[in-house]
């Protein structure tokens, strides 16, 4: 066999499944690093629950920042990305987020706490 052969018969059959395979694992590659990893959860947090958040978070005092951390902490997360009265967001609140009954009603002690990784 030849170079001229070779180059024209084996070449292309073990060249192009090569490349195309290359190719396909480059672009799966940057489609795994481009998903975002960085996972928000928020809590509506009951003032019948008798956590006791609800005083700091509502009333936006000193200890609203400290207090929202550490819910966050507990329930798995870094820290809070942002907290407050749960009856000023709860439009911009998934449905999916909140855990309690659907049927249930905010009152205006209650308060939201949105927690990122």
């Amino acid at each position: 066999m030849k170079f001229r052969e070779f180059e024209h018969d084996v070449l292309p059959r073990i060249l192009i499944p090569l490349l195309g395979g290359l190719f396909v694992v480059c672009a799966l590659h940057s489609t795994a690093r481009a998903t975002p990893t960085d996972r928000a959860d928020s809590f509506i947090v009951s003032a019948a629950d008798g956590y006791g958040v609800n005083e700091c978070i509502k009333d936006r005092a000193d200890c609203a920042k400290i207090v929202a951390d550490a819910w966050c902490e507990a329930h798995g997360h870094s820290g809070a990305k942002s907290f407050g009265r749960a009856d000023d967001v709860t439009g911009a609140i998934q449905k999916t987020a909140i855990r309690e009954t659907p049927s249930k009603v905010i009152s205006e002690n209650d308060v939201f706490i949105s927690c990122g990784n």
